[in-house]
Parts: C-alpha cells; structure tokens; sequence
C-alpha cells in the first residue's frame, strides 16, 4: 500500500468522525429548540392568565369588589 492510499483513508475516516459529530450535535440542537420552544409557549400562557388575573383584580379595585362594599381604595377616599 502507497503512503498517499494511507494518508487519503486517514483523512476519510477523520472526515467521516466529524460529519458523524456535527450530525450528532445538529440533532440535538434540534431537540434542546423544540424544549425551549415548548417552554417559551408554557411561559406565554402563564403570563396571559396571569395578566387576565390582574385586570380582574385592578377592576375590583375600580368599580368595588362584588359583595357592594366599596373596595379599599373607595374607602379610603370617602373617609
């Protein structure tokens, strides 16, 4: 076998270790976008609710919560 054979096998089973690892990485870099994304959208939703939460809360606080007690802020400013 010709040093140059040798050197071209080497050089295709190095090649051949790196496209496997850069595969490798591009696969999971796809799962870890997909958990991100997924919680990114769990994030979202939380945020909306919560969101819906305090509008609720800061109309109470508005309009007087709905047992027809003035709330707090009426209160105080009728005192």
């Amino acid at each position: 076998m010709d040093n140059s054979q040798v050197v071209v096998a080497v050089i295709t089973a190095v090649g051949g270790i790196i496209a496997a690892l850069i595969m490798s990485l591009k696969r999971e870099n796809r799962k870890d976008h997909a958990l991100v994304t997924e919680q990114i959208r769990s994030v979202h939703k939380t945020v909306i609710r919560l969101g819906d939460k305090l509008d609720k809360h800061i109309d109470w606080h508005l309009e007087g919560n709905h047992d027809g007690k003035p709330a707090r802020r009426d209160r105080d400013k009728q005192a």
